[in-house]
């Protein structure tokens, strides 16, 4: 039995969630009628913008995800989980790694469910986008540093890293980047990356 976890997302009082329930309400029917069976766990955000991924029911079900409580996500269109196409994108590698399924059922050439023949070259160029992006976020955090030692700017423990740089350096955990891959990168000591990143 697969658990599948539907995600409804509407951003103002004037949408109507009936929409994606009953284009969801077909596909599990349709999922049903080929023999298969299913427990469904239901997250909703009301009232929610898809620019911001602090959501309740969002966050929660990804943590449940990587819990392995989830085998599929079922949702009415990408842009329910996320307006940004680099946070959908760096999303749905980390599900597939944990090997949870995504389907969006108004997207099939999205769905990353085990039936999509095209999922392995979706899934590659998915993964080709996001080295692209952090091989770009990367090279503004040197360019950044360049620039400050240029300046005379002192890098190391010591100096206070800046809102901005801290931001990166967040940024850069969040696409992947291990710890001393970040040292590696910005310069900063091991011990300022960590103790940034645990605050």
């Amino acid at each position: 039995m697969k658990k599948i976890a539907i995600y409804y997302r509407i951003s103002t009082d004037h949408q109507d969630v009936e929409m994606q329930k009953g284009a969801i309400s077909q596909w599990l029917d349709a999922y049903e009628k080929k023999g298969h069976t299913y427990k469904e766990t239901l997250y909703q955000d009301l009232g929610f913008s898809g620019k911001t991924n602090q959501r309740p029911a969002y966050q929660q079900m990804l943590k449940d995800a990587f819990k392995r409580k989830i085998d599929l996500i079922l949702v009415y269109s990408l842009d329910r989980m996320s307006r940004s196409a680099k946070e959908a994108i760096h999303v749905l590698l980390e599900l597939e790694q944990m090997g949870v399924e995504f389907i969006s059922v108004s997207q099939p050439v999205l769905n990353l469910g085990a039936d999509n023949p095209f999922r392995r070259t979706l899934l590659a160029a998915f993964a080709e986008i996001a080295e692209i992006e952090r091989e770009t976020i990367a090279e503004r955090v040197r360019a950044g540093l360049d620039s400050a030692k240029k300046k005379g700017v002192k890098l190391g423990p010591p100096l206070k890293v800046t809102k901005e740089e801290g931001e990166e350096i967040k940024r850069l955990r969040e696409l992947g980047y291990s710890y001393r891959k970040i040292v590696g990168v910005t310069g900063y000591s091991y011990g300022t990356v960590y103790n940034l990143l645990q605050s």
